[in-house]
C-alpha cells in the first residue's frame, strides 16, 4: 500500500522591514486623522459655546422685556462713609439668573448685603456651565480670588464671558472712571434698547474671556485675567476699586491682542472670538479686526458707520 508524504510549507511571518513599513503607514494615518479629530472636537466645543452665548443673549432680552431696561453691568452703592467699598456688586450674570432657568440659585443671594459678605459665599462659588466656554481651559472649576489670606477664602466662581463697557482712552477706563462708559453695560447702568442709537446689529453685548495669562507683555502689571459671572467686588487693599473688569470688558484692545490688560478679551478659539450682538445674534469676529471698527462696535450711540465685520 502506497502512502504519500507531503512536506509542510514553512509559516512565513513579517520581516523586520515589512513591520517597519506597516508601522510607518499607521503613523502617517494617525498623523493625518488626529488633526481632523481635534478640529471636529473644537468645532463641537465652539458650537456649545455659541449655544451658551445664545442662552445668555435670550436671558438679557427677557430681562429687558420684564423690567424695561437691560441688566446693569454691576450694582454699586457707597458705604456709610460715602467713598469706601461697594456695598452691592451683583453683576449682569447674577441678575439674569431667573431668565436662564436659575431662579433657585438667584434666590440664594442676599442682595441687601455686599456680594463679598460671607453670607453670599455659597451661591457666588457655584460654577454654572452656561457661563463657561468648553474651549476655555482655565475657568471650569476655578475661582477669582480676592483675598487668599482670609478664612474662608473669598472667591468667586470663574466665568468665560464679559459684557461690553465700550471704548476707553488714557483718561477714561472702566476701573478708574466706571460711569464714563460709551458702551451698554457699566456701574448701575440702566440702558434701554432705544438708547442703542447705533443700531442693535452694530453694538456688542458680550464677548469671550478666559482666566488664563494675559498675552504678551502687559501694560497694567497684571499677569492673569479675572473673569467671574456673579459679581464685581473691591480689592481688600484698595476698597474704592470696583474691579468692574471682573464682569466687563473694554474695546481698547482687540481679542487676544498682545500687550492687553485685564480689561481686554482672550477668546480660546484660534483666530476668532465669539460675541453676542445687541440684536441677540452670536457672531464670530476675527482677532485682526480693525481697531476703529471694533471700537465702533463698542459704542451704543457713537454714530459711527461700522460696515462689514
Amino acid at each position: 500500500m502506497f502512502s504519500s508524504y507531503r512536506t509542510p510549507r514553512p509559516t512565513r511571518g513579517f520581516t523586520l522591514v515589512e513591520l517597519l513599513v506597516v508601522i510607518a503607514i499607521i503613523g502617517v494615518l494617525v498623523g493625518l486623522l488626529l488633526p481632523a479629530v481635534q478640529q471636529a472636537r473644537e468645532a463641537a466645543r465652539r458650537f456649545s459655546c455659541k449655544n451658551n452665548l445664545k442662552q445668555l443673549a435670550l436671558g438679557l432680552h427677557n430681562y429687558e422685556s420684564t423690567f424695561g431696561l437691560l441688566a446693569p453691568g454691576y450694582l454699586h452703592k457707597f458705604d456709610a462713609t460715602g467713598a469706601g467699598a461697594n456695598q452691592m456688586g451683583a453683576a449682569w450674570g447674577c441678575l439674569i439668573l431667573p431668565q436662564i432657568e436659575q431662579q433657585n440659585l438667584h434666590d440664594q443671594f442676599d442682595f441687601n448685603i455686599p456680594m463679598f459678605d460671607v453670607r453670599n459665599r455659597l451661591p457666588r462659588e457655584e460654577s454654572l456651565p452656561v457661563f463657561l466656554c468648553p474651549s476655555d481651559p482655565f475657568s471650569e472649576g476655578n475661582f477669582v480670588v480676592r483675598d487668599d489670606s482670609a478664612s474662608p477664602i473669598e472667591q468667586y466662581a470663574a466665568g468665560s464671558y464679559a459684557a461690553n463697557w465700550g471704548p476707553s482712552t488714557e483718561a477714561v477706563d472702566l476701573d478708574d472712571t466706571p460711569l464714563q462708559s460709551r458702551g451698554v453695560f457699566y456701574r448701575n447702568s440702566a440702558t434701554r434698547f432705544r438708547d442703542i442709537t447705533d443700531g442693535v446689529s452694530n453694538t456688542l453685548f458680550l464677548g469671550e474671556r478666559t482666566n488664563g495669562p494675559l498675552p504678551g507683555t502687559t501694560v497694567g502689571g497684571h499677569a492673569y485675567f479675572e473673569t467671574a459671572w456673579s459679581a464685581a467686588v473691591r480689592e481688600i487693599t484698595e476698597l474704592t476699586d470696583d474691579h468692574g473688569h471682573m464682569v466687563l470688558f473694554e474695546t481698547q484692545f482687540r481679542p487676544n491682542q498682545l500687550g492687553t490688560d485685564d480689561k481686554g478679551l482672550s477668546a480660546p478659539h484660534a483666530g476668532i472670538g465669539q460675541f453676542v450682538i445687541a440684536d441677540g445674534s452670536v457672531r464670530s469676529i476675527n482677532e485682526t479686526i480693525e481697531e476703529a471698527v471694533y471700537n465702533a462696535l463698542g459704542t451704543r450711540g457713537g454714530g459711527e458707520v461700522v460696515g462689514e465685520f
